[in-house]
């Protein structure tokens, strides 16, 4: 019986706030934020910015 002796290459993980993404041959890191205080829950922020692109007619 032989020994399978490969190493594994571990995938690299992103520092918690941030993660990346590949375009062509450009990999960008994205960082987040969000603040501790803040009452608004994601789904209330997505509500708020399309409600405000609709009305400006931004879209």
């Amino acid at each position: 019986m032989t020994q399978n002796t490969m190493a594994v290459k571990a995938p690299k993980t992103n520092p918690a706030g941030t993660f990346s993404m590949r375009m062509g041959n450009t990999t960008y890191v994205i960082g987040v934020h969000f603040s501790k205080e803040s009452k608004d829950t994601l789904e209330d922020k997505m509500k708020r910015l399309m409600r405000d692109d609709v009305r400006t007619d931004n879209f």
